[in-house]
């Protein structure tokens, strides 16, 4: 009778190990899901003396493996993401207060950076066919859907 209720038990656990890691999939594939595709700047914020945003590009193609290209780094397939963990959302909330509660697009120019590390950091939000990203220090910029 011992048995049967440790093997039941191991079973529930182990079901809600991978139904947990189903949502977090599922969370992380409709996030990025959003982006897929291709998006082209309409509102570039520019500074007190009217220099563009040096880091924000005129294209963004985000594709289904969480890579995108940036037209002002066209020749590098970049890994991004969208979904951070506990520690991460800690760690970057850390960095700037402005990162609070907002969701994040981290994009890596390094594959090898360790995410935490990486200094292409974007409050992001996507409504419709519209992509907003802001980059601490600037106004948002804003980005049609193509594609």
């Amino acid at each position: 009778m011992h048995r049967k209720i440790v093997v039941v038990l191991l079973m529930a656990v182990t079901m809600f190990t991978f139904s947990s890691a189903g949502q977090t999939f599922a969370k992380e594939t409709a996030s990025a899901g959003l982006l897929l595709g291709t998006w082209e700047i309409t509102h570039r914020p520019v500074d007190a003396a009217g220099t563009p945003c040096p880091f924000l590009p005129e294209t963004i193609e985000f594709y289904k493996d969480r890579s995108a290209i940036m037209s002002n780094m066209p020749d590098m397939r970049l890994p991004y993401k969208t979904e951070l963990t506990a520690d991460e959302k800690k760690a970057f909330e850390k960095r700037s207060e402005s990162f609070k509660g907002k969701r994040l697009l981290l994009v890596k120019p390094n594959p090898q950076m360790e995410w935490l590390n990486t200094p292409m950091v974007y409050i992001y939000s996507v409504s419709n066919n519209e992509l907003t990203l802001t980059v601490q220090g600037w106004e948002t910029a804003t980005f049609k859907r193509m594609k």
